[in-house]
């Protein structure tokens, strides 16, 4: 098998080091649900960035714009889905917590309002990445 694309390739290792690390601290401190999220959520991200690194398909040049009209349309969708659910079901958990007063709504919708807040910025900080390339 051929690396067509390193940088995924290092991302894949890299993960798959962190979920071992995690296995590990899942072996030694007993069963915790965060590190068993945490070891599923890197398996599966770094066998995504392995199996992308090793496919050809990483490396074909897109050739008509049609292809790019595409992608474009469906990451600003994905973009708007994350986002606007984030803001909805903060809202939801908002008023779960209006209603009963469990702390437990209170972290949910302040972690869902920081998901949609990182979101934008990923979306601002990859504008400003591509206007000054393109």
């Amino acid at each position: 098998m051929r690396i067509y694309n390193r940088r995924s390739f290092a991302a894949g290792i890299l993960s798959l080091l962190l979920a071992a690390a995690c296995g590990v601290v899942l072996a030694a401190t007993g069963f915790q649900a965060k590190w068993l999220v945490s070891l599923v959520i890197l398996l599966a991200a770094g066998g995504f960035d392995l199996w992308w690194s090793l496919s050809r398909e990483s490396r074909l040049p897109r050739v008509d714009e049609r292809d790019e009209a595409v992608s474009r349309k469906s990451a600003w969708l994905a973009y708007r889905i994350v986002a606007n659910g984030c803001w909805v079901l903060s809202l939801a958990a908002l008023g779960v917590y209006a209603v009963t007063r469990a702390p437990e709504a209170l972290a949910v919708t302040v972690t869902l309002d920081a998901v949609a807040i990182g979101a934008f910025a990923a979306l601002l900080g990859a504008e400003v990445y591509y206007e000054k390339r393109m």
